[in-house]
């Protein structure tokens, strides 16, 4: 049947094909298919909570990043110097962050009575959280140099972890010792760069950080290591006291072994502040820590008693601190106790007089093996 519009020879228009005949419409461009995608990516991206906004140039601008909250800082400098940023933990705004990239290397000498206490190859589930119980009851700070296979992201690890993480609450330094701890300069030149960068990384996902120093397993560095480490943003820290640890000697003996060489120097006149060099692994190391830090604070007692007002004083880092591009340290010898550390040093004598002739004792006692 035929229909009575458009039909054969009426003129009117073409024939209506059955569905079956139809084509398939022609395919979009690839350009324009290209646009459309573009537009549908981009055009959420461009528009903000107040509506698109525009560009110098009148088109939409891309949304920046979302903004900064409150409770939490961005990445500090040397996070992204010293390795990419992907990872970071994120820190409270108050969080203190020890920064001290690229100085010039610290052989462990200082100026005046002011100590350092640094600890090495921990850390040690059995002795390292006594330590810091000691060091959070005597309030000194110490720079932890941590051996980075003993933090890495394992099951086995995870008390190393919490460990470091509590040193890093308590205000102490977090330092990188290399991740095995070997002779670094007998290594080929790729080993021991990977022995600091592994450890880098390991320290960087426990503390939320990148560490920036570096003390040489056994102290052995060379002119290369050195100069790579610079490059790499960090600064190179030794010492000037230690013990004879490996020796195993009774506490008080590795605390006078260390009270001998101070003594030594300031018989000589010769500078007698600097970094003192001790090993958390053993218990007896742990005990003299506070046995040398209670001498210690006991002869500032006999100093304040003669009127003598430049104390020992146990100190962080900064002291030791100089960038290797800056201007050098003024050499106006070392700055006078504040009237807040001589109060603090009066208090400990005060709240420790009872005890003041049992912490003397130690300068008479024997040696013990």
């Amino acid at each position: 049947m035929r229909s009575g519009v458009g039909g054969r020879g009426s003129g009117v228009g073409a024939p209506v094909l059955p569905t079956a005949d139809r084509r398939p419409p022609p395919p979009v461009p690839f350009s324009l298919a290209l646009a459309i995608v573009v537009a549908v990516m981009v055009g959420p991206a461009a528009t903000g909570a107040d509506g698109p906004r525009q560009s110098a140039i009148g088109t939409p601008a891309p949304a920046g990043p979302p903004a900064q909250t409150e409770e939490f800082a961005p990445p500090a400098h040397e996070d992204w110097m010293l390795g990419g940023v992907h990872g970071i933990l994120p820190r409270a705004r108050g969080e203190w962050i020890p920064r001290f990239p690229r100085g010039k290397p610290v052989d462990g000498h200082l100026a005046g009575r002011r100590l350092l206490l640094t600890f090495d190859d921990g850390p040690f589930p059995a002795t390292t959280p006594g330590l810091l119980d000691i060091l959070a009851r005597e309030r000194v700070p110490a720079v932890f140099f941590v051996i980075g296979y003993k933090i890495v992201d394992k099951t086995d690890q995870r008390v190393g972890r919490r460990i470091v993480r509590r040193m890093a609450a308590e205000g102490h330094v977090v330092a990188n010792h290399s991740m095995n701890h070997p002779q670094m300069p007998r290594l080929p030149e790729a080993r021991w760069k990977r022995e600091v960068t592994d450890a880098h990384q390991a320290l960087r996902s426990v503390v939320g950080y990148s560490p920036t120093l570096f003390r040489p397993p056994y102290g052995e560095i060379n002119g290369a290591i050195d100069r790579w480490l610079t490059w790499r943003g960090y600064t190179r820290v030794l010492w000037r006291y230690s013990a004879d640890e490996f020796r195993r000697l009774a506490a008080p003996a590795v605390a006078r072994s260390i009270l001998r060489k101070i003594r030594e120097r300031e018989r000589a006149g010769a500078d007698v502040g600097g970094i003192v060099l001790l090993h958390d692994a053993y218990a007896a190391s742990v005990d003299a820590a506070a046995i040398l830090i209670r001498r210690i604070k006991a002869e500032n007692c006999s100093l304040l008693e003669k009127g003598d007002e430049d104390i020992w004083r146990f100190v962080g880092f900064q002291p030791f601190f100089e960038p290797i591009n800056g201007p050098p340290l003024a050499d106006a010898g070392p700055p006078a106790a504040t009237a807040d550390e001589i109060e603090e040093a009066r208090r400990w004598c005060r709240e420790n007089r009872a005890e003041l002739p049992r912490i003397l004792a130690i300068d008479r006692e024997e040696d013990q093996e």
